[in-house]
């Protein structure tokens, strides 16, 4: 695909995030509402778009192989993510407040919210999509577990407790979509273009979601905050190029395979702007929550420019 259909696509969705935002500034859209919209996404239209998109699917050999290249890779992207956070915050001298956000943000992307749309914009025919649910499953996981370590290293009892939200309707919504894969259980005609219809909302709700976030922040005081853009640098840039370069290598040195639209997924949702849990995260752990909304909001802006440009050159490397 032309880079020039991905920088269209893209620009399609900022529109809807545009709409999102003029929405939050003239309060249709209001807090409670976007708590609703959250709720909404991951609790009933991403769980279904995950049940139809991998129960839809023929069982094949070179499908799940490719499956689990893709949570290797996804691993493997984190841990490279996260080393490269680590030295940052510490080149930076970023204070206890900063630093864990800091890590994390470089490592988890809006993999859901804003990957999603972007995916399924570049391969219609919804195998982009369907490894990008595999590549969020896997970061979800590291998310809840290494994650949250990394947030309360101290306070055994929020590690233990973290751990039951990797038992969510996503991770069970994977669960029932891939045993019905394997039995070969297909959701009779009606139902499935019904499910499949609320399924794929998730990508317009989580563009108007990305719009209200969006919406209540203050530029002009991120701006002076050079830590914001080294960590969009390292995350939209520096991770994917380093990326790009491992798994070319890895793929011609090894007996590894993974097909092209794997390979392209797993550099497009390692490029993803920061994680919009985090913000919530960082409350929930006394953690500097307006660096982790100044993170967000910058490197979503920024990757209008950069996705496309990571798109060009995994096409030039890969």
């Amino acid at each position: 695909m032309e880079v020039s259909v991905i920088i269209q696509q893209i620009f399609v969705l900022f529109i809807l995030a545009l709409i999102g935002l003029i929405a939050t500034r003239l309060n249709i859209i209001q807090r409670d509402i976007k708590t609703g919209l959250t709720k909404i996404i991951f609790n009933i239209t991403l769980p279904f778009l995950i049940i139809t998109q991998i129960s839809s699917l023929e069982v094949d050999r070179d499908i799940l192989l490719n499956w689990g290249m893709v949570i290797l890779f996804a691993f493997l992207s984190i841990i490279l993510f996260l080393q490269i956070g680590r030295l940052s915050y510490r080149l930076l001298r970023l204070p206890a407040q900063k630093a864990p956000i800091h890590v994390l943000h470089t490592a988890f992307g809006n993999a859901v919210f804003l990957g999603f749309p972007i995916l399924d914009a570049i391969f219609p025919n919804g195998d982009g999509l369907l490894y990008g649910i595999i590549y969020f499953l896997t970061q979800n996981t590291m998310m809840w577990t290494l994650g949250i370590f990394i947030f309360t290293r101290e306070d055994h009892k929020r590690k233990i407790d973290s751990l039951k939200n990797l038992l969510n309707p996503n991770t069970i919504a994977f669960l029932i979509g891939l045993a019905m894969l394997l039995l070969n259980i297909k959701i009779p005609g009606f139902m499935f273009e019904t499910l499949q219809g609320l399924g794929k909302t998730t990508l317009y709700l989580a563009m108007l979601y990305i719009g209200a976030i969006l919406a209540d922040v203050n530029f002009k005081a991120i701006v002076r905050n050079k830590s914001t853009f080294v960590l969009s640098f390292n995350k939209l840039i520096l991770g994917p190029l380093i990326l790009m370069v491992i798994l070319r290598y890895v793929l011609a040195f090894t007996p590894l395979s993974l097909n092209a639209t794997a390979q392209t997924v797993v550099i497009i949702e390692s490029a993803m702007p920061c994680m919009t849990l985090m913000v919530i995260l960082a409350r929930k752990f006394g953690k500097d929550d307006f660096y982790a909304t100044q993170n967000l909001s910058i490197s979503t802006l920024l990757s209008i420019v950069t996705l496309p440009l990571v798109f060009y050159l995994s096409q030039i490397i890969l």
